[in-house]
């Protein structure tokens, strides 16, 4: 790709139709190579080039990874660079990555991870990082995104990830929370819905291994559809004033005891 081909991939369009992201940092692009991530092409600053830490970069990898000598390696400058950054101050590194492929249908159960967590219509990127690092941190087996959540390869989403989405499935879909919903629970998964009020206790709620969790849009929760899918309501217990929690901060509440109920 060339620079412009490359700055277009900030658009979730242009990414769409390429099958690429761009993901940014010394820290992220060891991470895709770590992880056995499809690198179309390294972006790099001549000024990095000289840094101590891209010779490191180059040993270790041109050791793991035995095509790192015919990768297409282009070299720009900081203004050019900084085209692609959204960072105030870019490492001078970055990589176009092919997006990960993942099924509905393939989520394994069997490893140490399980538990999935359906993201329905969910819009702000941090909250959408947040949920995908705390699901990696905790076992879980999948992360599924409803048709109108936020793209999971947006800059702001894969900075705050620092590579957890190289390490378990993330689907993006075309489906509805409840159309996922209901393909899971044909799968044999019990899928319960995060509800601030009105719902079983989290802490009685019987939960394990094959089960989804819910959570809705940051500003309207759940769609009705979506919670009469569910197989029951979880409410996490409020005790003090506040009516509801940020839904990433809830999320890490449901996925920690799933993680804690299910082993």
């Amino acid at each position: 790709m060339n620079l412009k081909e490359i700055e277009g991939l900030q658009k979730r369009k242009n990414r769409e139709e390429t099958g690429c992201f761009f993901l940014e940092g010394l820290r992220a692009c060891k991470e895709a190579f770590a992880s056995g991530a499809e690198i179309v092409q390294l972006v790099v600053t001549e000024d990095f080039c000289e840094t101590d830490e891209w010779k490191q970069f180059r040993t270790n990898h041109s050791s793991a990874n035995t095509s790192f000598a015919e990768l297409d390696l282009l070299k720009v400058g900081k203004k050019n660079f900084a085209r692609l950054s959204d960072t105030v101050t870019p490492q001078g590194i970055g990589a176009v990555v092919k997006m990960p492929k993942a099924d509905i249908g393939a989520i394994d159960f069997t490893g140490k991870r399980f538990g999935i967590v359906i993201a329905e219509n969910l819009q702000d990127p941090g909250n959408m990082g947040t949920i995908i690092r705390t699901a990696d941190a905790a076992g879980f087996a999948a992360i599924i995104c409803s048709k109108d959540t936020v793209d999971v390869c947006n800059p702001k989403v894969l900075r705050s990830t620092v590579g957890s989405m190289f390490r378990f499935p993330i689907i993006q879909t075309d489906f509805t929370g409840a159309q996922i919903a209901d393909m899971l629970k044909k799968q044999g998964c019990t899928v319960v819905a995060a509800h601030p009020r009105g719902g079983e206790s989290l802490f009685e709620a019987t939960l394990g291994k094959k089960y989804a969790v819910a959570i809705g849009n940051e500003a309207n929760g759940l769609s009705d559809e979506l919670l009469n899918a569910c197989d029951k309501t979880i409410t996490i217990p409020m005790p003090g004033g506040t009516e509801s929690l940020n839904a990433s901060v809830a999320a890490a509440l449901m996925m920690y005891e799933v993680r804690r109920k299910g082993e």
